[in-house]
């Protein structure tokens, strides 16, 4: 220690760190204080912005909730909505109602539309603005609206793209309630924010619908300000970068902070340089040859010091180590080399030919004008190929499994349509064991391309069932069966060849099967010609 006092070194970094420490000290005494400020001036101008907004729509509810609450509770004209349908009296009511909320609509431009619901008489009927919600919007909320609760609280609904604040009032005969298309709101609301800013809708039990930016994650790194509106129990609450805050620091202020974050990174920079040029080299050749008198000789050194002499010592360190492994070396790229030929063997139990007669029915569909049948099984394709190319070596849920299978099934009932039908015995409790990939499509896919009778429909059954620690799945179908020849190899574990060549779709299910659970997984399969097959498996759950 004595020594090391004495040392050049020892004094010139006493002198550095006696001069900078206080400074840096003072300097961010004084950038903090900026940032403060900053950080008040931007929180006031964010929260005066939403008293804004939330005060310029208050007025429109509120106009809103007074006259549906006068329709309800003081107007009379409408007496007669209390009658049967098949009353001439109800019937005109109706249709006044149904003038009186259209007219109301020019009055309250942020209403997209007026909803009205008859319960004891089952009847809906909306009016409502074109422009803001679609006729397939309208049939589904007419729809959605006599199944939910009353909507006496403010309540958001999805629909297709759209989202609609819908909020209701309701006396002993009649519910009468308006909506908002968020969408038009938001492109209001647009106009006032700013960039990154992210604006919400909050409803009761703090649930949030965004508005505005493309979604809130975690929330680290935001501010949030919010505001209530008087009329309605639903919050305006907008999210905004943390760098907003520093937008008002001035010039100077910014130019002192960045001087002092430099003085105080040069402190640590310069002990650094030492370390790196120096000890840290000489420490990692040491600790390599201790590696390898300590009896691991596949040791290296990975990365290389940018000192010339240290590079070259432990490139040379390196390269007399390789001589020895390089048997080792080609053995591992057999290995691999193996490995990649059988994951090629894995992905070629995707039928190449489910894509091109994929294509040949979308290319149907086309010619025939079928433009919502394309989209849905456009889409119930894409489902399939993404979850089929996952990766085989990860297990997945039983759910995900047979939402898979029902995804291929809607794709084949469009080529084949009355030519299959699946049936699923599986308990809930069973929905979240984990299990290998494909491992029940495989064999439902192999009922509708080999089991299919003509004119005939078949049945396919999934049963899952678990004893103990086990797993047992069974797929069986009543369809054309399998000559007995044809068992006895798939049995061998050899891949079925012929004319269209190898089929290694059971192949592969066998040996996942294996390479998962070892011995402990057990595979049999029965099949009599002209009655189905059935193949069974049972292996160890996955904890």
């Amino acid at each position: 220690m004595k020594h090391f006092i004495h040392t050049f070194r020892f004094q010139i970094l006493s002198l550095f760190l006696l001069i900078s420490i206080p400074a840096v000290g003072l300097s961010l005494a004084a950038s903090r204080a900026n940032l403060e400020e900053a950080r008040k001036q931007v929180l006031t101008a964010k929260q005066t912005g939403m008293n804004i907004l939330v005060e310029q729509y208050d007025t429109s509810l509120e106009g809103v909730k007074n006259y549906l609450q006068l329709l309800l509770y003081k107007d009379n004209s409408y007496a007669a909505l209390w009658r049967e349908a098949t009353d001439t009296r109800y019937q005109q009511a109706r249709v006044w109602l149904n003038d009186e909320l259209s007219n109301l609509m020019s009055y309250f431009p942020l209403v997209s539309g007026f909803y009205v619901y008859i319960p004891h008489n089952e009847d809906i009927y909306m009016s409502k603005r074109k422009d803001q919600i679609s006729i397939d919007a309208q049939e589904y909320l007419q729809t959605r609206i006599p199944l939910d609760k009353p909507y006496l609280e403010p309540c958001v609904v999805e629909c297709g793209e759209g989202k609609y604040l819908i909020c209701g009032y309701r006396n002993a005969y009649l519910e009468i309630g308006f909506l908002i298309c968020l969408d038009g709101l938001r492109e209001q609301l647009d106009m006032g924010l700013g960039e990154g800013d992210m604006l919400a809708l909050v409803l009761e039990g703090d649930r949030q619908v965004a508005l505005s930016g493309e979604g809130f994650g975690d929330g680290r790194g935001l501010t949030m300000v919010e505001e209530g509106f008087s009329v309605i129990p639903v919050k305006l609450r907008l999210y905004f970068p943390e760098g907003a805050m520093r937008s008002g620091v001035s010039f100077r202020a910014k130019a002192f902070l960045f001087m002092t974050a430099l003085l105080a990174a040069f402190i640590p920079v310069f002990l650094i340089a030492i370390k790196k040029w120096f000890l840290v080299p000489m420490r990692k050749v040491s600790s390599a040859m201790q590696e390898i008198l300590d009896g691991n000789i596949e040791y290296r050194i990975q990365e290389f010091s940018h000192t010339r002499e240290f590079s070259n010592i432990e490139q040379a360190f390196n390269h007399m180590l390789d001589y020895s492994q390089d048997l080792k070396i080609e053995a591992y790229e057999l290995k691999l080399e193996k490995e990649k030929d059988e994951l090629i063997n894995l992905k070629l139990q995707i039928n190449p030919h489910l894509l091109l007669n994929s294509l040949s029915v979308i290319n149907s569909l086309a010619f025939n004008g079928k433009t919502e049948e394309i989209r849905d099984f456009s889409y119930n394709l894409s489902k399939y190929f993404r979850y089929a190319l996952r990766n085989t070596s990860e297990s997945v849920t039983v759910r995900s499994e047979i939402e898979f299978v029902k995804t291929y099934s809607q794709v084949q009932r469009v080529r084949h349509p009355d030519a299959f039908f699946v049936m699923f015995d599986v308990e809930e409790e069973l929905m979240e064991e984990r299990i290998p990939p494909l491992m029940i499509q495989n064999f439902v896919e192999n009922s509708t391309k080999y089991a299919l009778k003509p004119d005939e429909e078949i049945e396919i059954f999934v049963i899952l069932r678990r004893e103990g620690e086990m797993l047992r799945i069974a797929v069986c179908d009543d369809g054309r069966g399998m000559e007995p020849e044809l068992v006895r190899k798939i049995m061998a574990g050899e891949i079925i060849e012929d004319s269209r060549g190898q089929h290694v779709g059971i192949w592969n299910c066998v040996k996942r099967l294996r390479s998962f659970y070892g011995d402990r997984a057990d595979f049999r399969i029965t099949s009599r010609k002209g009655e189905g097959t059935q193949v069974w498996m049972e292996f160890p759950r996955i904890v």
